[in-house]
């Protein structure tokens, strides 16, 4: 893989935040992120929920189908509202983000060696995301973002804020590679199969937990008779 120095950092790719704010650079996930979310949300809880209830009904046992419901409400409302609170930008001293799972990270203009954006394919798809990574000056990861939440040129656009020149990699590379090639880069969550099997198999233990619960006090039978 090879890359090649930004070819310079025009005035127009540095866009002003709010008047008060004292962003050089300010940007913000897409927001058709949100409509996915709620969209997906939706059509997954309103053909279970509605069965629940029915059966409630049925039984007069609707209450804790209520209970349930509600509280899943109130947890995907609040990852919601915390998507809205996702950003990156540039100040004139320091480079700031945070994402929806993160705290707010704060990353010194001074402590960055180098910036890199490479294109990686995402899964078996032909189409790619941009990989923005800024590291120190012993190659470790202060700040990384993933171009498959943003808009087209918003990575760019923190990037030639930053006062190390960027890299472009001339060629798209796996993400798999892209992780091998800047060691560190990856986040706790990613480049680990076992964990996710892992995160999928105990959210699947609570899921089918939550359903049990729920059957017993609305009196559904739960397993298959002999």
């Amino acid at each position: 893989m090879t890359t090649t120095d930004d070819p310079g950092r025009p005035a127009d790719t540095v866009r002003a935040g709010a008047p008060d704010d004292g962003y050089r650079v300010l940007v913000r996930p897409r927001r058709s992120l949100l409509l996915t979310g709620f969209v997906s949300i939706a059509l997954a809880m309103i053909p279970l929920f509605g069965v629940l209830y029915w059966f409630g009904a049925e039984h007069d046992s609707w209450i804790p189908v209520a209970i349930v419901h509600a509280v899943t409400i109130a947890a995907a409302v609040l990852v919601l509202v915390r998507q809205l609170s996702v950003f990156s930008a540039v100040t004139d001293d320091e480079l700031i983000g945070r994402g929806i799972f993160s705290p707010l990270i704060r990353v010194p203009l001074s402590r960055i060696a180098a910036v890199d954006l490479v294109e990686t394919y995402v899964g078996q798809a032909p189409d790619t995301a941009t990989q923005l990574l800024v590291r120190d000056a012993g190659g470790g990861r202060l700040f990384r973002m993933r171009g498959n939440f943003y808009r087209p040129g918003d990575l760019q656009r923190i990037a030639a804020a930053l006062p190390v020149p960027g890299r472009i990699a001339t060629e798209p590379i796996p993400l798999g590679e892209f992780f091998r090639a800047y060691p560190g880069s990856a986040y706790w969550f990613e480049n680990r199969p076992v964990l996710r099997v892992v995160v999928f198999v105990v959210a699947l233990l609570v899921a089918l937990g939550v359903g049990a619960w729920v059957m017993t006090i609305l009196g559904m039978p739960i397993g298959f008779d002999a």
